[in-house]
């Protein structure tokens, strides 16, 4: 683009050098200048325009794609949850259970080591007053550490 302006200019002001006087020359000389640097002014204009755009879609796709790829970690979870412990799972909702995942996935975010994390999940994914074993908390853990 910047070539095409240059050119442009110099196109016009060896025009305007070819056939004038002096003073004409600077006159055209100026407005060749002037009507160049507005042409430039445009494109950059438009560019900057277009490349704003494209940056807000790709950013919006991102976030899409993320929140597709977390709502399908989620209902992976719920899902392996409610297969791998239906006495944990019986009677609550699909929320209930992505809780427990949102919870483990903090304690993992934290920082806390797996066994405390397993440990709190005994008490975390229990159920009508029955808690989780040992084994199907470690179970839970497995789980929910991919899709954290």
């Amino acid at each position: 683009m910047r070539k095409a302006a240059a050119l442009l200019a110099a196109s016009t002001i060896a025009l305007a050098l070819a056939g004038c006087s002096s003073d004409e020359v600077t006159e055209k000389t100026d407005a060749a200048k002037d009507k160049a640097s507005a042409a430039m002014s445009s494109v950059a204009e438009a560019a900057e325009g277009a490349q704003s755009s494209v940056n807000a879609a790709a950013s919006t796709a991102a976030a899409q794609v993320k929140g597709a790829l977390d709502s399908a970690k989620v209902a992976t979870f719920t899902a392996a949850f409610k297969v791998a412990n239906p006495d944990l799972a019986e009677g609550r909702d699909d929320d209930a259970i992505a809780d427990i995942l949102a919870q483990t996935c903090a304690d993992i975010d934290a920082g806390q080591s797996e066994q405390e994390i397993v440990a709190g999940l005994e008490s975390r994914a229990e159920n009508n007053g029955v808690k989780a074993t040992p084994d199907q908390a470690q179970q839970i853990y497995n789980i929910a550490k991919p899709a954290c």
